[in-house]
């Protein structure tokens, strides 16, 4: 009987443990986008700001924008962790955002070191027409390819996440962020994006 009430003890204090360390994990608000489909803006600087205060509500008023009138929007937080970790939270409108868990500043030593901008980071990437009506914001998708601080991709409707104007050509236009200098690129339709 002793044995097993040991064994359940020591089984909680492991769950606690880890259920605290999770709770406790900070994630660098490397990019937010706030809306609905293709209807979306990029939002990091508002997001950053009010994660320095306390929690937040998700709504037009707090974003300070609403990108896509009448629609139920959602706002997506991409953080990443010490370890490097990406994780992308999403947040429907009139949800409360947990202020704790995310930092604005990120890791220095050894590690990643976005807040000295060591790393590639997407400021702002659009996928349009030329010259006719049709974008789509992609910042966030683009981010979330960067691997090792490189991004490679053919720009095409699939790896874009859908086609912003039917029949028309189309091109990637991207604002980025690396090594602390700040750099635009833009590729047509069916070219490849690779950066730095």
């Amino acid at each position: 009987m002793r044995p097993t009430r040991a064994l359940f003890g020591i089984l909680a204090i492991l769950i606690f443990g880890s259920a605290l360390a999770a709770a406790q994990q900070n994630w660098y608000v490397q990019s937010a986008d706030w809306g609905a489909g293709n209807r979306r803006q990029d939002v990091t600087k508002t997001v950053r700001r009010l994660v320095n205060g306390g929690d937040f509500r998700v709504n037009n008023k707090t974003m300070g924008i609403d990108p896509a009138v009448g629609a139920d929007k959602t706002l997506r937080i991409v953080g990443r962790d010490r370890s490097d970790a990406v994780r992308t939270f999403t947040y429907r409108e009139g949800a409360t955002v947990n202020s704790r868990m995310f930092v604005t500043t990120a890791w220095g030593g050894g590690g990643w070191n976005g807040g000295n901008n060591y790393s590639l980071r997407i400021v702002q990437a659009s996928y349009s027409a030329v010259g006719a009506k049709g974008s789509r914001n992609v910042t966030t998708r683009l981010q979330n390819m960067v691997r090792n601080n490189r991004l490679d991709v053919t720009v095409n409707n699939q790896t874009m996440g859908g086609d912003p104007a039917k029949g028309q050509s189309k091109q990637l236009y991207v604002d980025y962020e690396y090594r602390g200098r700040r750099n635009n690129a833009t590729v047509p339709e069916g070219g490849r994006l690779t950066i730095p």
